[in-house]
Formats: C-alpha cells, sequence, structure tokens
C-alpha cells in the first residue's frame, strides 16, 4: 500500500461512484476497481459497500478515509513547502490580511533583525478566505489568523486581542453616543460576510455570547463593501478596533460597545509542521508582539 492508494480510495469516496472516480483520476475504471482490491486485501476489510449505481465507504473505509485524507493533505503540503524552496529560496513564509499588516511587518523586521543567522522571514498580504487554506497546502508556512475560523489541521498561539467597536451610519439614532450595549442594536440589519461558517456568522454579528434578533443586509465580500453598505444606511456592523481607518469615511459613526466579545489575533501554523524554524517563528511572535490591547 502506498499514497496513491489513499488518492484512489478518497477519490471515490468523494466521487460516489467507481466510474466517475476513475474519470477524475484519469485512468479506467477496471484498474482503478483492482487498486481498491488491492488496498482492501492490505488491511483485510472491505471498505466499500458496492452497489449498481454508486459505492459507499463502510465504517472501516470512513475510518480510513479520514486518516488517508490527513496524510494525503500533509503528504502534498510537504510536496508544495519544497517546490516554493525551490522557487523562492531559503525562507520562512508568513502571511496576514491587509487589515493586520501592521502586525505583520513588525514581527517580521523583529525576527529578521533578532535572528540574523536564521532562515529569514518574508511576508505576505493574503485573501482571508484562502488564509487558512494555504498553511494547510504549504503555500505558507504561518499566518496571522483573526478567530473565529476553520482550525482544522491547524495550530494557533493568541498574540494579541483588540475591543471590537459598532460601525454606524452617521444617521443612525445612536450615532452620538459615547457607548453603546449590544443589546441596543437587537433588531437591526447587518451586512452579511460571505463564506462564513456558522460560528464565524455568530461572531461578526455580535450573536457569540448572546443570540438576538437581527436582519439580513447586503451580502458583502470585503471590507470596502461592508463599509459602503453602512454608509448608504444598509446597515450596521462590528470591526475590530485595530482594524478602523485612521480618517474615517464621511457617513461613518464608530462607537465603543458593551457586551460584544472582542478580537483575537492568532499565530497559526499547519499541525503537521515539524520545521525548528517555524516553532521559532511562533515563540519570537508570542513573546515579542509589541501592540497587545485588551477590552
Amino acid at each position: 500500500m502506498d499514497l496513491k492508494h489513499l488518492r484512489y480510495l478518497l477519490a471515490v469516496a468523494d466521487e460516489g461512484t467507481f466510474t466517475k472516480a476513475a474519470e477524475h483520476l484519469g485512468m479506467t475504471q477496471p484498474a482503478l476497481s483492482r487498486a481498491i482490491r488491492s488496498l482492501e486485501d492490505a488491511v483485510g476489510t472491505a471498505l466499500f459497500i458496492r452497489a449498481p449505481h454508486g459505492a459507499e465507504l463502510t465504517e472501516a473505509g470512513r475510518m480510513l478515509s479520514q486518516e488517508a485524507r490527513s496524510l494525503v493533505e500533509s503528504a502534498d503540503a510537504a510536496l508544495t513547502r519544497v517546490a516554493r524552496f525551490g522557487r523562492e529560496g531559503p525562507q520562512l513564509r508568513v502571511t496576514a490580511r491587509g487589515c493586520d499588516i501592521d502586525v505583520l511587518q513588525q514581527l517580521v523586521t523583529s525576527y529578521n533583525e533578532r535572528l540574523p543567522g536564521e532562515l529569514p522571514a518574508r511576508g505576505g498580504m493574503v485573501d482571508w478566505r484562502v488564509q487558512a487554506d494555504q498553511v494547510r497546502a504549504g503555500e505558507a508556512d504561518v499566518t496571522l489568523l483573526r478567530a473565529p475560523f476553520d482550525s482544522r489541521d491547524l495550530d494557533s498561539d493568541l498574540i494579541r486581542t483588540d475591543p471590537r467597536v459598532a460601525v454606524l451610519p452617521d444617521t443612525h439614532p445612536l450615532a452620538g453616543r459615547e457607548a453603546i450595549h449590544r443589546s441596543e442594536l437587537a433588531g437591526e440589519s447587518f451586512p452579511v460576510w460571505s463564506h462564513l461558517t456558522p460560528a464565524e456568522m455568530k461572531y461578526w454579528l455580535g450573536t457569540d455570547l448572546t443570540d438576538y434578533d437581527w436582519q439580513p443586509g447586503p451580502l458583502v465580500h470585503d471590507t470596502a463593501q461592508f463599509i459602503g453598505s453602512i454608509r448608504l444606511g444598509q446597515g450596521v456592523g462590528f470591526l475590530p478596533a485595530a482594524h478602523v481607518p485612521e480618517h474615517l469615511p464621511a457617513g461613518i459613526t464608530v462607537i465603543p460597545v458593551v457586551g460584544l466579545s472582542p478580537s483575537q489575533l492568532r499565530i497559526t501554523w499547519a499541525t503537521s509542521a515539524i520545521s525548528p524554524n517555524v516553532a521559532r517563528f511562533v515563540r519570537h511572535a508570542t513573546e515579542h508582539t509589541t501592540a497587545v490591547v485588551t477590552a
């Protein structure tokens, strides 16, 4: 049994039939069937329930597929890291979304200055929607992620906590207040971020601590759309205080909020990563983060 047999197993499990899996893999269906039989002989049990119109994993198959997916993803990530080494040379790739670029720059600069004899760190910006996936895939070694996020196959340490603030149109009845409670925004419309998990949705709506009523506003894909919809009076929202622009756009008011969970910035790396360079950078980040704010 080798890694390709595990890829075959996952292909059949994902596609639901041997025929579709064979097409996806670029091989014949009989050859794929023989490979799966060989894998079943190796483990000593059936992995699929075969039917005329599909194939379903057995209990043993489900167990192996879970382990296999982790092994295949780890192997692919290792190959990606080696390929990146060949293209870019020896370096530690550290990423962050644009709104956390100040923290990223501070960490990368201080790390390279304090440890000039170690593998150099290089910073890069990344789309938040693929940020965690890039680390899992080996396209980045370390990233700075705002919780909550999908922590599957990832480890992380807290390096910064920021309070969150309410972002309101300046025509809102609460816009003149020095501070508000989250409950005062119950029933309001909120811009809805795309591609969020249920936990992430609750966080962005401010319903992770208490389940307040809310109304769905416009679907938004980035911060510009988020701010723009609020300027137009189409909803209200929350942002980490560290992400509020120094010069607010016209028509926007920012107010501190009581009863709202804070924003956590976590340094994140792949669980499978065993590089001492990754461990060294993580240790540096947790010990030398220059700006830590508590709610």
